[in-house]
């Protein structure tokens, strides 16, 4: 995966804040050994790019992205923005503390991590930094153990992570983990909270130039 051109790596050496760099250039050419022997987390931002014969991710469309999507349609859901990205996180590895502005279902395919959150997520996080750049979401220093909430995430293992949940991944060891990357995510029309007040801030839809062809209405269209 180091080797496609829209693949990017960060270390993955911060905990505190989360690591806006990209080396991926530094691991490229690089065997799984090479690999092992340093801290590194690679991310690929679509997966369907690869969905071709012999590709990396051959099948994904067919076989897990649209029984995604009709489980969502079945169950009254609908979107703005649902893709897929894959990361492979190597061992001893963080990604740091930050927040998504997405609704993310984490896919643990191989591997173990641990999610990191907080037991009352709007102390920390309150609903007025939902806006807040990603250099500005730091890791709270009077935070203590008793107000950490963690998942033990294994196997084939799958976690739901909140829009905006303040939060920090450890991959104590090598893992491959997929995420379905939802905004705009809707109840039989009603978004949470969270997302309906960045709708509310910005005065329009902040996904029209992010991946707007994979909204549930396209999907409709093409199926």
């Amino acid at each position: 995966m180091q080797e496609e051109e829209a693949t990017t790596a960060i270390t993955g050496e911060k905990r505190e804040t989360g690591d806006a760099s990209n080396v991926i250039d530094s691991f490229r050419g690089k065997s799984l050994d090479d690999l092992s022997a340093r801290h590194f987390q690679l991310r690929y931002p679509d997966v369907t790019n690869l969905d071709c014969a012999g590709g990396l991710f051959e099948g994904v469309t067919e076989q897990v992205i649209i029984p995604w999507k009709q489980y969502l349609l079945e169950n009254d859901f609908g979107w703005d923005r649902c893709y897929v990205l894959a990361r492979v996180s190597g061992p001893d590895t963080c990604t740091g503390y930050h927040m998504d502005r997405s609704n993310v279902l984490f896919w643990n395919v191989r591997g173990r991590k641990l999610f990191h959150g907080f037991k009352d997520p709007d102390r920390w996080a309150p609903i007025e930094r939902a806006l807040d750049r990603r250099s500005d979401q730091i890791m709270p220093e009077d935070a203590k153990g008793e107000d950490l909430l963690t998942y033990d995430v294994g196997d084939n293992a799958f976690l739901w992570n909140h829009l905006f949940t303040p939060h920090w991944v450890d991959a104590p060891e090598l893992t491959f983990g997929i995420n379905f990357s939802h905004g705009g995510l809707r109840h039989k029309g009603r978004m949470c909270r969270f997302e309906e007040h960045v709708y509310d801030l910005t005065g329009k839809n902040p996904n029209e130039s992010w991946h707007p062809e994979t909204s549930s209405n396209a999907f409709l269209q093409a199926t």
